[in-house]
């Protein structure tokens, strides 16, 4: 009888392991369901070398696109790690978030925006997003603008879903967001110039594993480090 009993305890506790086991899995520090878990990658993060940037006023390049000092503050706004790339204004330049997934799968793509250019509508023809250097179709995504001089430092970022359908492929998968010919930038003298958003990070839902190698030195290589 004693027998029974233990071995009764010892499969319940087992099947309260396994169960626990598939919601860790299952969770994967994202909010997707049945499986999936999204991923987060840094705007900040990525190879911003051989990027040539732009702004309203000045430009700058590579690392120094990178606006922000990673204060709680920043991060109450809503930056998701404290910074996120602006003067972006910059034609056939692609910002490229490299990764590496474990198997081919489906995924939901979103890009996380801001404007201080006002509001803005982007189509395929003026801000492309590719995956695996194919175009990703899209009727629209409205961006809502952070208005005043001081539109940089209270930028304000929203989530915009590209596609629910995508396809990864096992090994590195790359996604590029790239700012085409354009007259969303108004200027000072309302002519119509390049313009485009600012870029916080992109994340990825699926039910893949993916890593990436982060640039996290990008940072400290910043000759200005508020932008």
């Amino acid at each position: 009888m004693k027998c029974r009993k233990i071995l009764g305890m010892l499969l319940a506790v087992a099947v309260i392991g396994s169960a626990a086991a598939l919601a860790a899995c299952g969770g994967g520090g994202g909010n997707g369901g049945g499986g999936s878990q999204t991923y987060t990658f840094e705007a900040e993060y990525i190879d911003l070398d051989n990027v040539s940037g732009a702004g309203t006023s000045i430009d700058k390049s590579g690392v120094d696109m990178i606006y922000g000092d990673g204060t709680q503050a920043q991060k109450d706004l809503g930056w998701s790690n404290g910074y996120y790339v602006g003067y972006t204004y910059s034609v056939n330049q692609p910002l490229n978030f490299v990764f590496e997934s474990d198997g081919a799968a489906t995924a939901t793509i979103i890009l996380r925006l801001g404007s201080e250019l006002g509001d803005l509508n982007l189509t395929s023809d003026i801000y492309s997003v590719k995956l695996n250097g194919k175009e990703i179709p899209y009727t629209s995504i409205y961006v809502q603008g952070t208005s005043g001089m001081g539109a940089m430092a209270e930028m304000k970022f929203s989530d915009k879903t590209v596609t629910n359908s995508a396809t990864l492929k096992e090994g590195k998968n790359v996604i590029s967001l790239t700012v085409l010919s354009n007259t969303l930038n108004p200027g000072s003298d309302g002519a119509g110039r390049t313009g485009g958003p600012v870029v916080d990070c992109i994340k990825v839902q699926t039910s893949a594993n993916l890593t990436w190698s982060p640039k996290t030195d990008n940072i400290e290589r910043r000759d200005n480090p508020i932008g």
